[in-house]
């Protein structure tokens, strides 16, 4: 029963951040700059999609943390635009930064919440699983993350194949055309494979802890026993591997004994667990 590496919030703040990216580089955004800064927006959409799922996850209920996604989101699209304006602006004049932050943000703040959508429905999916704060909640919630990266990255795949198309280089005679480049499909495609595999990830984990604990109750482990916390217990120290009224206590000198349930302590225990039987 080891404990997660890696935090529920820290699940969901990372699948964010790759959706957002990947969609981003994928080019689901309006493109008035052709796609040339897709990289640019991908590199800051990851990050700031991050963020949002993280500080959203802070709200005391699943229905705020839905609310506060789409205000975050709708703030930093509009913040999202200074660097791309800034960019375009150098190509030109260099004199219509501030014009182009006041019209990208009319575009920034919609494409925002758009964005949004699916990160409020990641945070409100994820964020009982941030409050439970035990490992199998984190297991939960990595699983939850791996779903919603595996759909967000079909997205992007999908968005980009209706989208990229070929470009014409006019500097050759006859005009050639130039197929578009395949990165951005791969880079959805990866991002909805990782999903897959963090879905694997979770479940791996839930199902041994599961059948490790199947094992204590049938007498397979035998120095380890289930039994009900006891006064004497300091349950605020002790692993919380899920929400429960009962303790794996390990009883190294009672070996072979075959007693799985305790009904007094009578070794050390060494995690808070939910003695029913779940499924992963």
């Amino acid at each position: 029963m080891a404990a997660p590496r890696i935090s529920a919030r820290a699940w969901l703040a990372l699948a964010a951040g790759l959706g957002c990216g990947a969609c981003a580089y994928a080019g689901l955004y309006p493109r008035f700059d052709d796609g040339n800064l897709r990289v640019v927006l991908a590199l800051t959409s990851a990050p700031f999609g991050a963020a949002v799922v993280a500080a959203a996850l802070g709200a005391r209920s699943a229905a705020r943390a839905f609310g506060l996604t789409l205000l975050l989101a709708a703030i930093l699209g509009m913040a999202s635009i200074v660097l791309p304006a800034a960019i375009l602006s150098t190509r030109h004049s260099g004199n219509d930064f501030l014009p182009a932050c006041i019209i990208g943000s009319f575009f920034g703040a919609p494409t925002g919440v758009l964005y949004g959508i699916p990160l409020a429905v990641l945070a409100a999916c994820g964020h009982r699983h941030v409050r439970a704060r035990t490992h199998e909640a984190t297991d939960r919630a990595a699983r939850v993350s791996g779903t919603w990266l595996f759909f967000v990255g079909l997205l992007g795949l999908l968005g980009a194949q209706a989208l990229d198309g070929p470009t014409t280089d006019y500097t050759t005679s006859p005009y050639t055309q130039i197929p578009p480049s395949p990165l951005p499909s791969l880079a959805a495609l990866a991002a909805a494979l990782g999903g897959v595999l963090v879905v694997a990830h979770g479940t791996r984990r839930l199902r041994s802890r599961s059948a490790w604990l199947q094992r204590v109750r049938v007498g397979l482990e035998p120095a380890f026993r289930l039994r009900l916390v006891d006064v004497r217990d300091r349950v605020e120290g002790l692993p919380h591997v899920s929400d429960g009224a009962s303790v794996v206590e390990w009883c190294p000198d009672d070996r072979g004994d075959g007693t799985a349930y305790r009904t007094a302590a009578s070794g050390i225990a060494v995690a808070l667990v939910d003695d029913r039987p779940t499924l992963a």
